[in-house]
Order: structure tokens, then C-alpha cells, then sequence
């Protein structure tokens, strides 16, 4: 079985700069209105994720090399949601969606996003050589697995707990697109990565990709319910050449480098 560390290595061996090779997203911290015994029975129970800590208001999780923090909130009235996605070996597409059919359901994928080589269910990014499935958590937290087909990380064996990496993007959704993108860019020195509009950007690259999402974007296409994006609470650790914190008053963000 092939972990994360062993796919850096096996990048290493093929002439790719450790700093390159490292995941990007260290540790994901969210805020949810669901139940956490909900919450710990889909993630450790259904997915099998080791558990860092649970208590009234915390669970944490470890999700291959990232560690995910879900936190009580919601007190406002709106039940937060996120989109975040992790990656898996560039192989496993097809395994994955069985594993995870035996353990949810699934969302249909929008003909124009379907490849006839895979599954109806699997959707194809041919502008990222890549495929992903979508599903919901008891949250309503859109997640994703995505197997990038330029990352040297292939491996053998059936699909299993393990061969859920890291994460590798997490989305703030704002009202400018182009300016928040711009700041992360700047904040972090991370490049552009393909394709962006005035209301979808990602910053980063296949190993950890900062989105950004225009406020009211349907970010739950093939649910069968409505995911207008919306604002909530989000604090991300990276790893990223400059050493930075980006929060600002205009949204409940936070970004940080590891030391």
C-alpha cells in the first residue's frame, strides 16, 4: 500500500523537489451545526479516519496527512457547509466510487462532465487531468475525492482508508473572486492554477488548491438539493514558501503558514 509518504518518495525518486512533493493543506478547521456523534460515526466509524480528539465542541480528525477540526457553530441560524476535496492515488478513481458507494450515496454527474470510459457518476476535470466523486457528510459538507493524473502517486490494492491522502482544496467564498485570488497569490506566493473567472479561481497547484468561490455559487451540482455557497468561518494552516497570515475584516478567514 502506498501512503502519502511513500508517494513522496516515489516523486523524490522521480526528480521532483521534496518542498514540491509535501501536501499542501496541513490542518482544515470548520465550524458545523451538526450533531458530532453524527460526525464521528461518518468519519471514523463509516470512513475509518483516526480520531486526534472529541469532546462537547471538538472533533478532530486525521485525514491522511492533513488534520481536520470540526467545531460547533451555526449559531447564528445557518447551518455551516464547506466544500473541501482530498486526494487520492491517481489510479483509484474507480475503487474509490465503489468504497464509498457501500458507504453513501453518491452525486450524479452532469452529462457535459461525464467521461465514457468511467462510471456516469464519475466526473472528469479534462482541464486538470483529473476525476473526483462528490458526496455529502452528515453536515452537508460537499466532499470530494480526486484522483490527479499528474501526480506520480499510483498505487496497487483495493481502496481503503488509507489511500485518502490529504486534503487538497478547500473553498472561501467571497464577493470578489479575482481580488480575493489575488490576495492569496500575493499573501503566500502561489501560482494561478488552470482556468479562473469572475466566479471560480484556484491558487496552488495539484498537491493543495486555495478555491474561490463567488458568493451564491450552486457548489452541490448532482445532490438533489440546493448548495448556494455562503460565508462560514474557515482557518487553514498551508505549506507554502512565504511565511504569512491572511485574515481579514471582510470575512471570517484565516490563513497561516506552519512553522
Amino acid at each position: 500500500m502506498l501512503d502519502w509518504h511513500d508517494a513522496i518518495g516515489a516523486d523524490a525518486a522521480a526528480g521532483v523537489p521534496p518542498a514540491a512533493a509535501t501536501p499542501r493543506i496541513r490542518a482544515l478547521h470548520l465550524e458545523t451545526a451538526a450533531s458530532l456523534d453524527a460526525m464521528h460515526a461518518f468519519y471514523h466509524e463509516t470512513l475509518g479516519l483516526p480520531v486526534r480528539r472529541r469532546d462537547q465542541r471538538i472533533l478532530t480528525i486525521d485525514a491522511g496527512a492533513t488534520r481536520l477540526t470540526f467545531e460547533r457553530g451555526g449559531d447564528d441560524g445557518r447551518p455551516p457547509f464547506y466544500h473541501f476535496a482530498f486526494n487520492i492515488p491517481e489510479n483509484k478513481i474507480r475503487e474509490a466510487r465503489a468504497w464509498q458507494r457501500e458507504r453513501s450515496s453518491i452525486f450524479a454527474t452532469p452529462p457535459h462532465q461525464q467521461d465514457p470510459a468511467y462510471p456516469a457518476d464519475v466526473r472528469h476535470f479534462a482541464h486538470w487531468n483529473a476525476h473526483a466523486v462528490f458526496f455529502a457528510d452528515p453536515a452537508g459538507n460537499v466532499v470530494e475525492y480526486i484522483a490527479r493524473h499528474d501526480l506520480t502517486n499510483a498505487a496497487s490494492g483495493p481502496f481503503t482508508t488509507r489511500d485518502i491522502l490529504y486534503a487538497s482544496e478547500i473553498a472561501f467564498v467571497v464577493d470578489d473572486v479575482p481580488a480575493h485570488a489575488a490576495s492569496l497569490r500575493a499573501a503566500f506566493d502561489l501560482e494561478q492554477y488552470r482556468g479562473a473567472s469572475d466566479a471560480f479561481s484556484a491558487v496552488g497547484d495539484e498537491r493543495g488548491l486555495l478555491l474561490v468561490f463567488r458568493r451564491g455559487r450552486n457548489i452541490g451540482v448532482g445532490s438533489g438539493r440546493p448548495y448556494a455557497a455562503d460565508v462560514f468561518r474557515t482557518r487553514v494552516e498551508i505549506n507554502a514558501d512565504a511565511n504569512a497570515v491572511l485574515s481579514t475584516d471582510a470575512y471570517p478567514y484565516r490563513v497561516a503558514t506552519t512553522a
